[in-house]
């Protein structure tokens, strides 16, 4: 069973579970791939950590913990992994939203999918953006980029109000998204690592606005594969092959190829391992030092804490509240989350 769970609620993975154990008691065996720890803990007898293609150790899982797993799987104590940055350094006001609101659709017209949502986020701050599912959060990144339209309201880049009513215009603006399902919304699995890499900066790597320079698209390539330690054959490497954390890798390189002045990320880590999660992590650390403005979205409260230097609370198509990150604790987070309008 490969990532059996990645797809399913928590009632369905009781039911699988419930099945997995059935199929234990009549004598079939059962290999377990998975990057959600605690599951192997809970229904695994035994474990094998792989590392980049090379065995690292197995044993009894009742003689290790998650602790222990993840040290094998990343090389490193667990608490060197999710570490706030000390050196963030905010500028001027890269992106502003005033009052943007979309209504639902035909089928729901009463539904309010945004009400009102404002929020502003600097050149180098990482921005975060919590919410339980269904708060709006993807909504309103994808009213930002263009890809959804919303009723009222603006957007403001560097100050200035821009009309964004497509994702080319928000490009145009600087405004880039990695969505939170990169292989139905991001990638092109069938295309090589090439093509998906590049396909937002065609117009500076083409010949008269016609042919792709190749020669550039290769060194492009290259020049990201080193930069975010992608791990591929080559660039014709067709990118469904990819493991998860180097296929969002793929992603984020293409923005950063666009060299954007904002960069929303909507669920950056979901169903990457934990080694690649810290990768992921530091690049948009590193992103933030060369001055884009990131808005970071996760339902993993511990990563919204990681990553954030200021944090936004949704509920219900609204913002709840706002709080600084050496304020801001998953309690706190989570009262925020669930009331109407936190104080």
């Amino acid at each position: 069973m490969d990532e059996p769970t990645s797809a399913l609620s928590q009632a369905e993975v009781e039911k699988l579970f419930r099945i997995v154990g059935d199929l234990r008691a009549e004598g079939i065996s059962i290999i377990f791939v998975t990057h959600r720890l605690e599951e192997v803990i809970r229904i695994c007898d035994s474990y094998t950590v792989l590392r980049d293609g090379q065995f690292v150790a197995s044993g009894k899982v009742a003689d290790t913990d998650i602790d222990g797993i993840i040290r094998m799987m990343v090389g490193r104590e667990v608490n060197a992994l999710f570490h706030h940055r000390e050196d963030a350094t905010a500028g001027e006001v890269a992106l502003a939203v005033e009052g943007i609101s979309r209504r639902g659709s035909s089928k729901d017209p009463s539904a309010t999918v945004l009400a009102d949502v404002s929020f502003a986020v600097r050149r180098g701050e990482i921005l975060g953006i919590a919410g339980l599912v269904g708060a709006g959060r993807t909504e309103g990144a994808r009213a930002i980029f263009g890809a959804d339209p919303f009723d009222s309201g603006r957007v403001l880049v560097d100050g200035q109000p821009v009309r964004i009513n497509s994702p080319q215009a928000a490009i145009r603006h600087g405004i880039g998204l990695v969505p939170e399902d990169r292989k139905q919304q991001a990638l092109f699995l069938s295309l090589a690592i090439r093509m998906n890499l590049s396909m937002a900066s065609l117009d500076r790597l083409s010949r008269w606005g016609i042919f792709v320079n190749e020669a550039r698209e290769t060194a492009l390539v290259e020049e990201y594969r080193k930069a975010l330690s992608i791990r591929m054959a080559g660039p014709e490497q067709i990118v469904a092959n990819l493991s998860g954390g180097n296929q969002q890798k793929v992603v984020l390189a293409r923005w950063l190829a666009l060299q954007p002045k904002v960069l929303i990320v909507d669920e950056p880590t979901r169903g990457i391992d934990i080694g690649a999660k810290v990768d992921v992590h530091n690049l948009l650390f590193d992103m933030a030092r060369s001055g884009i403005a990131v808005i970071a979205i996760s339902s993993e409260l511990p990563e919204v804490l990681a990553v954030s230097d200021r944090i936004v609370t949704m509920r219900e198509g609204r913002v709840t509240g706002e709080i600084s990150r050496a304020e801001a604790t998953e309690e706190r987070l989570m009262t925020m989350m669930t009331l109407a309008r936190a104080a």
